[in-house]
């Protein structure tokens, strides 16, 4: 855990490899109770990082070791993915349109437009009328990775509230 949260504070891509899952089919141990166990427990441990691709290997068997570099390679790519401000901007107005954000205390934050800053990691940045709730942020950070398939890389969603302007 302590590995993955380096990873995400220094804005990596991240594959997880699960190694010995060979020994899940060992008579000794009781293969399909087990494998519904570890499945329950990796999902909850690691839910916040559910877009990371998981490989299960076995390094003694070999299997599975061909699956892991087209993830690293997926990941990778999708770390340095870029979308071009227009199509950003034409997801961001479907998106408010169909899901605006929550009234706060009367008032309601407009996203006036964005950009993507940066890559490696996926940077964007929101300009908005007000500051936008986190749920709303990991909202949108979830649709992008649904539509322009994020997988492997973290998105970092920044904010740039407009002041008002003095009359």
């Amino acid at each position: 855990m302590r590995i993955i949260d380096l990873v995400l504070e220094s804005g990596r891509a991240l594959v997880i490899a699960y190694n010995k899952w060979d020994r899940l089919n060992d008579p000794d141990m009781d293969g399909q109770d087990r494998r519904r166990y570890l499945e329950r427990e990796i999902e909850q441990d690691l839910a916040h990082v559910a877009w990371a691709p998981r490989v299960n290997i076995s390094a003694k068997t070999g299997r599975h070791l061909d699956k892991l570099v087209p993830a690293l390679e997926t990941a990778l790519e999708n770390w340095d993915r870029r979308i071009p401000t227009g199509k950003f901007n034409a997801f961001l107005s479907e998106l408010v349109a169909e899901h605006p954000h929550p009234l706060r205390g009367g008032k309601q934050p407009r996203i006036l437009f964005g950009t993507q800053a940066a890559s490696r990691p996926p940077t964007f940045v929101l300009f908005t009328t007000g500051f936008l709730d986190p749920g709303y942020r990991r909202f949108i950070q979830r649709r992008l990775r649904e539509l322009y398939e994020f997988e492997g890389t973290p998105i970092v969603i920044n904010m740039r509230v407009r002041e008002r302007r003095k009359r």
